[in-house]
């Protein structure tokens, strides 16, 4: 390919040229960390002509593997971007990769390398960012308590509401973002994906602090109260939930805080934010997702079971023999017939490159 054509070979024009550039890929991200949605950063820190790529070129990679910028290759190469992607997501750490025709010449510490099977050919080295969303606390109250806590996480890479009936706060940070109303429904949707929530209002509106935050499925949901006081805000919050208060209550965390033997407004704040960071960092990028089930591994698994055939779905997933890049047979962009057999592709052009030379291509899947 040569640095004038797009990955699937057609001249580039505006309209191909203005989806793929910087302030495209910076409005998604800005969005991405808007919605507080995990991302991957593809930069391109190294290439070697051919590739249609420079130095500096970026994209961003989501965490159902799509991939949106430009980092050059063809879909062969974009594809494994794109599932390397992925895997930074959901490892939280970065990783430098090198794409090229032969992985060997490329190897070295610090980076992965990975065949560059399109026809393109040159070598691509992408750094591969994780970003995390911020934390969100959101802080319900004015009490002394409420406004401490606000300043303490204000150090912290979290980012705070404090949520007043009035909307008038006063001695928090500049940063701190105040939200005027304490409705249960308007605080939840106007929350991120899995926020943290403390209830600090002192009695005044904690029921509406607990029943925003079940509603927002919030992790921690943490409340500074007597026993007796607990329990009669987590039955109201089930009334204005119309849920079962045993799970509402499951969802509490009361007395909220670490026991450091806090007594005033600065010491509970400071045993609440200990709290915090301890449940934010046993949070995980695949947190919520179910394990792959492995018969092999369930010793109440039955022999029937381990000798059931692959299922339906199983054999419905195919290998583009070209790239190597796992394709849905269902939606694959092309297909091809050969002695007997159907292949099927991620794009044209790998279609293309099988048409006119099947054998190479099979010949290398046998001796792989």
């Amino acid at each position: 390919m040569s640095h004038d054509e797009t990955p699937h070979g057609r001249a580039p024009d505006a309209t191909d040229r203005s989806a793929i550039d910087d302030g495209d890929v910076s409005t998604l991200e800005d969005e991405l960390q808007r919605r507080r949605e995990p991302y991957a950063r593809a930069t391109v820190v190294r290439r070697e002509p051919p590739v249609s790529s420079n130095v500096g070129d970026r994209a961003v990679v989501t965490p159902d593997g799509e991939l949106h910028g430009w980092v050059g290759g063809a879909a062969c190469a974009q594809s494994v971007v794109a599932r390397e992607g992925r895997e930074t997501i959901e490892a939280g750490a970065p990783r430098l990769i090198g794409i090229a025709p032969d992985p060997e010449s490329i190897d070295r510490p610090g980076l992965e390398a990975f065949p560059m099977r399109c026809h393109s050919e040159g070598v691509l080295e992408i750094y591969l960012e994780p970003v995390a969303p911020r934390t969100e606390l959101i802080v319900v109250g004015d009490s002394p308590v409420a406004r401490s806590l606000a300043r303490l996480a204000d150090e912290l890479a979290v980012d705070v509401t404090l949520v007043a009936a009035d909307g008038d706060v006063a001695d928090v940070p500049d940063r701190t973002e105040v939200l005027g109303t304490v409705e249960p429904d308007e605080i939840a949707d106007a929350a991120g994906r899995a926020p943290l929530v403390v209830a600090a209002s002192m009695g005044k509106y904690d029921a509406r602090a607990i029943a925003a935050g079940v509603a927002a499925d919030a992790p921690y949901v943490g409340l500074i109260a007597s026993d007796e006081r607990a329990d009669e805000e987590i039955e109201r919050a089930a009334g204005l939930l119309d849920r079962d208060p045993e799970t509402v209550r499951e969802a509490v965390t009361n007395p909220a805080g670490v026991d450091i033997g806090a007594r005033t407004p600065a010491e509970l704040a400071a045993s609440l934010l200990a709290e915090i960071v301890d449940v934010r960092s046993q949070a995980s990028p695949a947190e919520g997702e179910a394990a792959p089930s492995n018969a092999a591994d369930d010793p109440a698994a039955g022999d029937d079971e381990a000798d059931a055939p692959p299922t339906e779905s199983a054999e419905e997933t195919a290998v583009d023999p070209v790239c190597g890049m796992a394709v849905d047979p269902a939606a694959a962009a092309a297909s091809v017939d050969h002695d007997g057999r159907t292949y099927h592709f991620c794009c044209r052009g790998c279609a293309d490159s099988f048409e006119s030379d099947p054998s190479s291509y099979l010949d290398r899947e046998v001796n792989a």
